[in-house]
Order: structure tokens, then sequence, then C-alpha cells
């Protein structure tokens, strides 16, 4: 193959491998040869020029962008031509690093030590095979994923070398635009041919898109039989009894595909799914971690992932019966908020997000789960007020716990207010924030309902006079929400009007209006509550101090 035109990028973070990988690449012929050691400075020189050969070692660098995460982001990024072919090598032959470089598809995994010979053979099968496919890749990079079964099948047609590969690209292909019946119509004779691996895989994803999961899971059992070390199997496994309901059969299959493969935010995202079902809130907070710790370096990096992991950690607490137990998540919550504080990632989070701000909503729901209840109000009420100085718009990252120390602290109407600013955002959220505000909302269900029909008969019987009535119903309504500002106001509103009744104001009637005056006082309330607390001072001051 003639390098003399090609222009190349090579990727290494140790200096003497990279000098050495360029000598050898120039003796192939290549002229345009551009080497730098880190990813970032590959995706810089990727904006610059396009490259027809990019040669990456895997590992560049403790806590820095790998080479199947820079492989990622060039490619959905469109840094890269469709024919430019990607080329990953590594010293590294674990199993699990092979299979999670492998999965990100780049076009040849190299284990060092190779020779020039190697190399040239390796690099131009790769081209000439781009070459054949341009077509199709060209279409996949534009999105115009039409064009591109039209191109695969007439490749297929054609007779070419690589029509496997064509197959695989359609049958892909097939799954994004719906057609679950033509890409089992393909593949069906496939497998009666010649089994492969590729192929039974393919059929059973088919077979699940297809809602057939007992065909699906028949399947990829089988082939996992037959390839213990085929984690799309387990993955497909997974996702079939996730669906059918059985949590327990999922969470081992997922268990099992994260043993093999476990560098994949994907399949660590779908594990916190399995597991949540589970109930299994300590595979919850270890998954959630590799998930951010994952991602943070990748084109996935989200600070919605960092606030997941630390909500898993005080969802586990919550779900703790040991109090010890308890104890040591809350002082590993404090742990996390303190190590992740300064982390470089946090930088180049795009979203505008204040960590001293969440880092406060937690403590809030710290002081909850300590049975602090009034801190706990105090510190959240302190918290909104920061953020609507602080942000324009509502940073969804905060919504979830915010929103759970809310509906805890039966602060009904401040969590659907906010719940409703959230909707109105048009913020697509992750599964994991949609997770924690469903469950959310479905476990204080019972005691907001409870909440709202006594609310609503004491104010049906302060509106009708009857303030003795109207006071037990708010008392009841202040059991289920003992925090809530709106509840506490009615019930000061009631004891006025009782105490207002009486010839000579009872000592006990006196000494209940202080308390509850002193209770209010002290909270920070939104404007509508501070209003009517205002409105009720001057009755109040006949019989209180007030400030």
């Amino acid at each position: 193959m003639n390098y003399s035109d090609k222009r190349v990028l090579i990727v290494d973070d140790q200096r003497p491998f990279l000098t050495l990988l360029r000598g050898v690449v120039n003796n192939m012929g290549a002229q345009s040869v551009v080497a730098v050691q880190n990813a970032d400075s590959a995706l810089a020189a990727c904006k610059k020029e396009k490259f027809d050969f990019i040669i990456c070692d895997l590992h560049l660098g403790a806590g820095k962008k790998n080479g199947y995460q820079f492989l990622e982001e060039a490619r959905q990024k469109n840094l890269v031509k469709p024919e430019t072919v990607f080329a990953v090598v590594s010293a590294d032959s674990d199993r699990p690093v092979v299979f999670s470089s492998v999965e990100h598809q780049p076009d040849d995994y190299l284990i060092k030590p190779f020779s020039q010979a190697q190399l040239n053979l390796r690099l131009s099968k790769a081209y000439h095979k781009r070459v054949v496919l341009r077509s199709v890749y060209e279409a996949m990079q534009k999105n115009n994923t039409p064009d591109a079964i039209a191109a695969c099948r007439k490749l297929i047609m054609s007779g070419t070398r690589y029509a496997k590969t064509c197959c695989r690209l359609l049958a892909e292909l097939y799954w994004k635009a719906g057609e679950y019946s033509q890409a089992k119509h393909m593949l069906t004779p496939l497998l009666a041919q010649k089994p492969q691996p590729w192929v039974s895989i393919a059929l059973a994803k088919t077979d699940m898109y297809l809602t057939n999961y007992d065909a699906a899971i028949a399947l990829a059992h089988d082939v996992s039989l037959r390839n213990p070390m085929l984690f799309e199997a387990q993955d497909i496994l997974a996702q079939c009894y996730l669906l059918q309901h059985d949590y327990a059969s999922a969470l081992i299959a997922i268990e099992r595909a994260i043993e093999i493969a476990p560098y994949s935010v994907e399949r660590q995202l779908a594990a916190c799914k399995i597991a949540r079902q589970n109930q299994h809130y300590e595979m919850v907070k270890l998954r959630s971690l590799d998930v951010w710790e994952l991602s943070k370096k990748s084109i996935h990096r989200d600070i919605s992932h960092l606030c997941t992991y630390f909500r898993s950690i005080l969802d586990a607490a919550e779900h703790c019966d040991d109090k010890h137990l308890r104890s040591r998540y809350q002082h590993e919550m404090m742990t996390a908020i303190a190590r992740y504080r300064h982390d470089d990632a946090l930088a180049r989070i795009e979203e505008d997000f204040d960590y001293s701000i969440y880092e406060n909503i937690l403590t809030a729901r710290i002081n909850y789960l300590d049975g602090r209840l009034l801190e706990a109000k105090r510190t959240l009420s302190e918290c909104q007020q920061q953020i609507a100085v602080r942000f324009e718009k509502y940073p969804s990252a905060f919504a979830p716990d915010s929103i759970k120390v809310m509906l805890d602290l039966g602060e009904y109407d401040d969590a659907e207010r906010l719940s409703k600013t959230l909707a109105k955002s048009g913020k697509q959220l992750d599964e994991g924030t949609l997770y924690a505000l469903k469950s959310s909302v479905e476990q204080s269900a019972q005691r907001r309902r409870n909440y709202l029909n006594f609310n609503k008969q004491g104010v049906e019987h302060y509106n009708c006079g009857r303030y003795q009535e109207a006071h037990n119903a708010f008392t009841q309504a202040q059991k289920v929400a003992p925090v809530n500002t709106g509840v506490a106001l009615n019930i000061l509103q009631c004891n006025l009007k009782l105490i207002a009744q009486m010839k000579k104001p009872e000592t006990r009637a006196i000494n209940a209006l202080k308390q509850m005056y002193r209770h209010l006082k002290n909270m920070v309330m939104l404007e509508s509550h501070q209003q009517k607390f205002e409105s009720l001072k001057s009755d109040l001051g006949k019989y209180v101090e007030v400030a």
C-alpha cells in the first residue's frame, strides 16, 4: 500500500514508543505524520485536519482519557472521515480490557510488540475495507439511515468480500430504523446456513425488539453456553429478564456481563436500573460510582452521573435498618463530597453547577434522616433561595434531592411547584434522575393524600366558621406533615379565631399561640407564606410579643 499521500496520527503517552512508532510509519512511506501524547491533543489535531490513519495506544496516562474514549468522541463529533482507519494498540492483553476496547469497534486491535510488516498488513487490510464500505459509512456519518441501508444492500448484492460486515451493519441499521421484521427476515437464513455467534446475537436482539422475549432468551442462552465470554449475550438476557419482570435473573446476567466487559457506561447504567428493581442499594451505589468514573473523561460526561452517585449513598442509608451501617453510609457520603469537590472533571462540565449549594441540599437530606426536621427544612429553604439568585433556570441536577426532601418534610406544594418548573424547562433527564423523581413521588403518595384530605376539611370548616373543627383537621394534617409551613399558618389562624371567641383567653391557648409563633418566626418561608404571616401579626400582637 502507498502511504506517501496518507495523513497519519499517532497517539501514545510514552515518548519512546511514540518516537519508535513514528519511525516505523515513516519507513512505511508516510510523509505526513502527527504525533501527540494524549487524547485531548489528538482531538485538537483531528479538528485541524482529517487523517487517513489513527494509531492510538489504549492507555494514555492515569486519570486521562483513554484510547477508546478518544475513538468514541472523535466519531460522535464527526472529527474523522468515513474511511479513516482507527487502530488501537496496547501491551495490555487482559480480557476485560480487550473486550471493552473491541466493543467500541476500532478497525483493528494490535497487541504490543508488533513488527512493521504486521502493522502494514493490518492497516492496509482495514483501509481497503473502509474504502469499499465508504458509501455505507458516509451515509451513517450523516445519520441518513435509508441511504445507509440502500448502500449495504447494494454491496451485498454485488458479492463483496465484506458481505459479513455489511450484514452486521444492515442489522444495526434496521434496528435504528425500527424495521425489526426486515432484520429478522435477513438474519434467519444466515443462521440456518452457518450458525455464527454474531448472527445468533443479532437475531436474539431482533427478537427482543419484536418483544419475542422467550425466543431471544433461548438464543442468547444457547450462544452463551457455546461462547461463555460473549458479553453481548448476557446483555440481551439481562434486558429480556428485566422486561419480563424477572429481576433476580436480570441481576445475575448483568453482573456476568460486567465481569466480562466492565468498561461500558451503558452497561453500568443498565446494571443500576436492574439493581434498583432488586432493591440492591449497595450495588446501585457501586455501579453509579463506576458510571461517573467511566463517563467523566468521555463524551458521556454529565454532572447528573455524579449527583446520582451521591444520591445512591443516601438511598442506601435510608433503606438501611442497622443504625451503625446507616452512620457508615452517611460518613461515606461526606467523604465522597470532599473527594470530588476539586475533581478536574467538574471544570469541564458544560452545565452550570454550584457544588456548595448541592452539598447543602445533600446535608438537608442527611438532617432529615437523622430526625432533625427543622434543620433540614431551614437548610433546604436557604438552598432554594440561593438557587433563585444564582441561576436563571433551575438546574435539573438539583431537583431530585430537593424534591425528595420537600416530600419527606411534607412540603407538597413546594415539591409540585418545582416539578412543574422542571417539566417546563424541556430538559431531557437521564434515567437515574427520572427514577429518583418517580420513586420519591410514589413513596410520599399516601401521606400526601392524607395531608390534602385533612387540609381540605380544615379549610371547609374554617370558611364555615367552625374554627375548632378546622383546628382539629389542620392538626391531623400537621401530624402527616410536621414542618409544613402552610398548615402551621392555618393552625395559627385558627388559634387566633378561637381565642377571640373566648371571654377571657385561656393560659393554655395563649401558650399554644406563643409556641406556634416561635415555630413559624424561625422558618424560611415562600413569599406567599411570608405575606400571610405578616398579615396575622397585628392580631398576634394582642396576645404575643411580636418581633
